[in-house]
């Protein structure tokens, strides 16, 4: 992941870099990562699970709800004897206070751009994408800032909590000068150091991921991802690709490269399941698939085309399923990108992960299902990098 080398001189003024370049110190920080996971959480469970003695995290907490980082939620659950009191009245759970920070994400596609932003509970307040025919540097900032000003006005948020900007981008990290290796539709972004460039023009903390692995990273925060410590994502979108979660961090790679799920299928075996290949099939068959970024609106799983594209494709699904639950061991394959539900669901059932049968039974198997976040997966996704950023990792 790229990062740009003037986070700290952009962060707005809400917001003070302490000690280790850290806006938290590793107990306070440790709460709110505890409480972020566990929504509604006790201040004995967060003992518990932080290790930190039961008098500190009481002080701490209090802390950081004067400070506006955290605050009480009274529970709402009537079943729930979790945070019951002992005369059957509601009591309270700490969680984030949604309106502490947002944090914004640009998705860079190959011709298209989106922008997101997620307030502090990870929780996406909304998003925006417009196609481009003009995919170049200077066209694609102009009209991103644009967009996230739309999204600040729209929703009133405060510009002093702004955390920072992530940036989903389609490439492969091949050095550390701040550059990646685009895809031939973005070409002129493999010219610059993409986390300086976007950092300027945005005045903000700025993070760069690939497109997959941005995609991961949002399924983990808001969407199903959210259920499992660990998960692999499958990207399907003009190109294929992925994202690998575990313990619910990002698995990066020794280059930033962890999840190039698509270099497992040799193109001469095998048809890669991506969106292009199914506009292909569904063109042929004369159905007209104008944007691939809206399929998921008006996606038939009736259309001609659609059970040709699935035939192409399984044994690619079938390969990297059982590969990605062989390497991994995983709770989950999930199914996202710019996919239909409708054509995910049509493919799961028929994905054959291979396990030996011994003794009369397989090894532990994930479930595979579809991804939740279905509008700016990569943008939703590039949201999620100040946030973990600064306080989840």
């Amino acid at each position: 992941m790229l990062a740009s080398i003037k986070n700290n001189q952009l962060l707005r003024s809400a917001f003070t870099v302490s000690k280790g370049d850290k806006l938290l110190p590793d107990n306070p920080r440790a709460i709110v990562r505890e409480v972020f996971w566990n929504m509604n959480t006790t201040q004995s469970k967060i003992a518990e699970q932080t290790q930190i003695p039961q008098q500190t995290v009481s002080r701490l907490v209090k802390g950081l709800i004067e400070q506006g980082v955290l605050r009480v939620n009274e529970e709402k659950d009537e079943s729930s004897t979790e945070t019951k009191s002992s005369k059957g009245k509601s009591a309270s759970g700490i969680a984030p206070n949604p309106a502490f920070a947002y944090s914004f994400g640009l998705s860079v596609l190959l011709d298209a751009i989106s922008v997101a932003v997620l307030d502090f509970t990870g929780e996406v307040v909304d998003t925006l994408i417009l196609e481009l025919d003009d995919m170049g540097i200077e066209s694609v900032l102009r009209k991103a800032v644009a967009m996230a000003n739309e999204l600040i006005e729209t929703h009133a948020i405060p510009t002093d909590r702004i955390l920072g900007m992530g940036v989903g981008i389609s490439g492969f990290f091949s050095s550390t000068d701040g550059k990646m290796n685009t895809h031939h539709a973005i070409e002129e972004w493999a010219e610059i150091n993409i986390a300086e460039t976007v950092a300027e023009a945005f005045q903000l903390p700025t993070w760069v991921v690939n497109d997959g692995t941005g995609a991961a990273a949002g399924e983990g925060i808001a969407g199903v991802g959210r259920q499992y410590k660990n998960f692999v994502y499958l990207f399907v979108s003009s190109a294929f690709g992925g994202g690998l979660v575990n313990n619910g961090d990002m698995i990066r790679g020794t280059h930033g490269n962890a999840g190039e799920l698509g270099d497992m299928l040799p193109a001469k075996l095998y048809s890669h399941p991506n969106l292009q290949l199914l506009q292909r099939i569904l063109s042929k068959h004369g159905v007209d698939v104008p944007s691939i970024y809206k399929l998921n609106e008006t996606f038939d799983p009736n259309w001609p085309g659609v059970d040709e594209w699935i035939y192409k494709v399984q044994d690619s699904f079938d390969l990297v399923a059982t590969a990605s639950s062989a390497l991994l061991d995983s709770q989950a394959i999930i199914i996202g990108g710019h996919i239909p539900t409708q054509l995910a669901e049509k493919v799961i059932p028929r994905i054959d992960v291979y396990a030996q049968f011994r003794r009369g039974a397989k090894r532990p198997l994930p479930e595979i299902v579809c991804a939740e976040v279905t509008r700016s997966p990569v943008a939703v996704g590039a949201a999620t990098l100040p946030l973990r950023e600064w306080f989840l990792e």
